[in-house]
């Protein structure tokens, strides 16, 4: 068996590869009946095909002879060091049966995938499979909650699996109540795996559904129109269509000023109602919030599913401005029965509504710097940082990594901005917080710590305070060299960053030797790299090696004349600037 590729349409070749397979198996019924039902497990799980579990839920005799006659006919090979693990030879093996699979034979992968784990212990793959299958047996409401809830716990590596879309375009032919919270899975799932153009696509239909849900339940469905606002905005900021993300992310303050407006702003208990104008002066607290729970419970009696939380992303910790599963199961039982047990409930709720305006607010701030609107940028960081600095007395480890990002946001507008002392508050600031975070979780922040470092040192060196700036280096890099021993391709280039950074600043040291000894390690590393070209043909001119000063200047015009301007205003130049050559070099 070979693959063969033609212009036909795939149905075609599909029917192709089935007959000659056909062909092949005419006189061994049995080996072709096992093929068939090997077809639709997933050979993307790295432990498939395991003969063993195969033998044990499918109950098939001779199953071992019988896998050695697909073996020689080429159909299937073993899986190198892997004992009893098999793949097809070609992916066309495995097509050219996708469509023929009945309920028969999705019984019989359910039980395959339930043999594995008792085999191997629980995987989240194979879970997945076994939703897959049963999906395909019969899609119920009560797989979609299952659909959703898995879906949350997925590693953001495993996310890309192709199954989950497979039973989310399963699922979604259910009834309109179930799209919306499915269509949002598969706006994230498509947007981590690169495409983009499904991904805006679901999210827009989802926002549509939404919007027609909360024409119905007007507060309910308030928060998840923002929260799919929120991903569509930075789907927009990924792909640069920054006018886009713009509008977007306005429409969704707008969202969160009427939930503020329509609910917020009543039940938060942080809030002083007497001065707020919203509220009428004969307004009944207490029975609202008690009719609220009641109104609350017989829409969640009916419409339970829909309340999943809908946000897959691994870094939001308060998920979507939502209730929480355990205090809806807590209303439901009776134990949220009182006024201050649901103001309580209603300030969570406010709190998550403030994250997520924050987010909003900080995503503007990027895409007005991107547009170079700088006092928009800087209105709107500030105002996330307040609200922030709010909350993170209350919910520390959920504010916190936020915060230091906000601060760090500033800290960039700020030093763009040729404003240093403010950027160096701000990175200071955020440095205090990684810092910290670090110490409990190192493998997650250490990194974090040493880029706001590295950002730290280039403003240090803007205020002449070279000294600091040398010492904040050197500390950005023994982390940046733990990270790059575990993976070099990854993390190789912040190492010679910041080694050309600390060439820099021992050349305003006047350590001419040092910075030689960071330079010559930056130039092994990349000699291609213009900035670091830039500053080996400064160190050159500093050391009077005119030649090859000028030999180094040359490659960096020649790759972008915009140093020129650069080269005019650096008095490291000084020592050649008499020079023919560097005067016919810079247009002189």
């Amino acid at each position: 068996m070979k693959v063969f590729t033609s212009k036909s349409n795939k149905t075609i070749v599909q029917k192709f590869y089935k007959q000659v397979i056909e062909d092949l198996l005419a006189l061994n019924p049995e080996a072709l009946e096992l093929l068939i039902n090997l077809s639709i497990l997933n050979p993307e799980v790295l432990t498939n095909i395991d003969r063993k579990s195969v033998e044990a839920s499918y109950k098939i005799q001779n199953i071992e002879q019988l896998f050695n006659d697909l073996l020689n006919k080429g159909l299937l090979e073993k899986e190198k060091n892997k004992e009893e693990i098999y793949k097809f030879s070609i992916q066309q093996v495995q097509t050219a049966f996708e469509t023929v699979a009945n309920e028969k034979n999705h019984e019989k992968a359910i039980e395959y995938y339930t043999r594995k784990i008792q085999k191997y212990g629980p995987n989240t793959e194979d879970h997945i499979e076994i939703l897959f299958h049963n999906v395909k047996i019969n899609p119920t409401e009560d797989l979609v909650n299952d659909y959703l809830g898995l879906v949350k716990n997925v590693e953001q590596i495993d996310i890309s699996n192709k199954r989950l879309i497979a039973i989310a375009e399963e699922l979604i032919k259910l009834e309109s109540k179930y799209k919306a919270p499915i269509l949002v899975v598969l706006g994230n799932l498509y947007s981590v795996m690169g495409r983009a153009d499904k991904a805006e696509n679901a999210y827009l239909n989802a926002l549509d559904n939404y919007k027609k849900l909360a024409k119905q339940y007007y507060r309910i469905y308030l928060p998840y129109i923002a929260a799919i606002q929120k991903n569509l905005g930075t789907l927009y900021i990924d792909l640069k269509r920054f006018e886009e993300a713009e509008k977007i992310f306005l429409d969704t303050l707008k969202v969160y000023n009427e939930l503020e407006k329509q609910y917020y702003s009543v039940h938060s208990s942080d809030l002083d109602f007497t001065d707020n104008n919203i509220v009428d002066q004969n307004y009944k607290l207490e029975n609202t919030y008690l009719d609220d729970i009641k109104n609350y419970n017989e829409l969640l009696k009916k419409y339970y599913d829909v309340y999943l939380p809908n946000d897959t992303s691994s870094s939001s910790y308060f998920g979507n401005v939502c209730v929480d599963l355990d205090l809806l199961e807590d209303i439901q039982d009776g134990s949220i029965d009182s006024t201050d047990s649901y103001k309580k409930l209603a300030k969570m709720c406010y709190d998550m509504y403030l994250t997520d305006v924050a987010t909003t607010q900080s995503n503007l701030g990027l895409i007005y710097s991107e547009e170079m609107k700088f006092e928009e940028a800087e209105k709107m960081h500030l105002e996330a940082l307040k609200i922030r600095k709010k909350l993170k007395q209350q919910y520390p480890d959920q504010i916190l990594p936020d915060l230091a990002f906000t601060l760090i946001d500033l800290g960039d507008l700020y030093a763009g901005q040729n404003k240093f002392e403010e950027a160096e508050r701000m990175y200071l600031e955020g440095l205090e917080i990684s810092k910290q975070l670090a110490q409990q979780y190192p493998e997650v922040y250490s990194y974090n710590v040493a880029i706001i470092m590295n950002c730290l040192g280039a403003v240090h060196i803007k205020l002449e305070k070279f000294k600091d700036a040398e010492r904040i280096f050197l500390g950005a890099l023994r982390i940046f060299k733990v990270f790059a021993s575990k993976d070099p391709k990854t993390y190789s280039k912040d190492v010679a960053n910041v080694q050309n950074n600390l060439g820099t600043v021992n050349m305003l040291l006047n350590n001419i030797e040092r910075a030689e000894y960071y330079l010559n390690k930056v130039f092994k590393r990349d000699p291609e790299n213009i900035e670091f070209l830039y500053n080996k043909a400064s160190l050159e001119s500093l050391k009077n090696n005119s030649k090859v000063a000028l030999e180094l200047l040359k490659k960096v015009i020649k790759k972008d004349k915009d140093y020129i301007e650069r080269v005019l205003e650096d008095k490291r130049f000084d020592n050649i600037r008499g020079l023919k050559e560097y005067k016919e070099l810079i247009g002189q």
